[in-house]
């Protein structure tokens, strides 16, 4: 049903083993990120088309949705997975650069990229939106204010979308993945979900039977008990 994929955040973890998954069983993957010797990178090992951009920057937002539903011929599904958390503090300590930020990557670039979707998935009547939040706008942690806050706003934000799109046709998935081992951690942690676990799980989604809808789905590791 689903034949071409837009990722965002590809460069690395989630994104980078998505987009492999996906291109190994048949989908056609435009993947998106900054840096562009990694996007070259996934493009030598899986044949994907990519695209540089910078989501800080309102305009380049845009600017990827446009070339992607030309590119691709149409966007049948778009996942929002670039986030960004420039470091744990305090309250009393984050910078406004750090606040907008990321507002700008993990709210604003998934709302803009779910907006130019729903004007080209509504007149077909189809289409699929994921966007990846994360455990963290389940919980309260200390040091986590400002990442937290912006990704339970863009589960906010996915509910609302979900109520919007279903009735013309269209699904809207939010997940809530939990301790995943990638690089957006200082340090390995094994014991956590692999990539490639994840990107399976997502790859799953696609393959539900047309009358079922998955609005909200939180997964994580065998060590994570909440």
């Amino acid at each position: 049903m689903y034949k071409n994929i837009l990722i965002t955040g590809a460069t690395s973890g989630i994104g980078f083993a998505l987009t492999q998954e996906l291109v190994k069983n048949g989908y056609t993957v435009l993947a998106s990120g900054r840096n562009i010797e990694q996007l070259n990178a996934l493009k030598a090992k899986t044949g994907c088309a990519i695209y540089q951009a910078d989501l800080i920057d309102p305009q380049q937002v845009i600017a990827l949705f446009t070339f992607a539903e030309s590119m691709l011929g149409q966007v049948d599904v778009l996942i929002n997975n670039a986030g960004m958390n420039s470091r744990k503090c305090a309250i009393e300590e984050f910078t406004l650069e750090e606040f907008d930020q990321q507002y700008a990557v993990n709210l604003r670039a998934p709302a803009l990229l779910c907006r130019e979707a729903l004007k080209v998935m509504k007149p077909r009547q189809s289409g699929y939106i994921m966007n990846i939040s994360s455990t963290v706008a389940k919980r309260a942690n200390p040091t986590m204010s400002v990442y937290t806050a912006m990704k339970q706003g863009l589960a906010g934000f996915s509910g609302i979308l979900m109520k919007e799109a279903q009735p013309h046709g269209i699904k809207v998935t939010t997940l809530f993945p939990g301790g995943t081992d990638t690089k957006f951690r200082q340090a390995d942690r094994p014991e956590y979900m692999q990539p490639e676990s994840v990107a399976k799980t997502i790859h799953a989604l696609l393959n539900l039977p047309s009358d079922v809808v998955m609005h909200e789905m939180t997964f994580r590791p065998p060590v994570e008990l909440e």
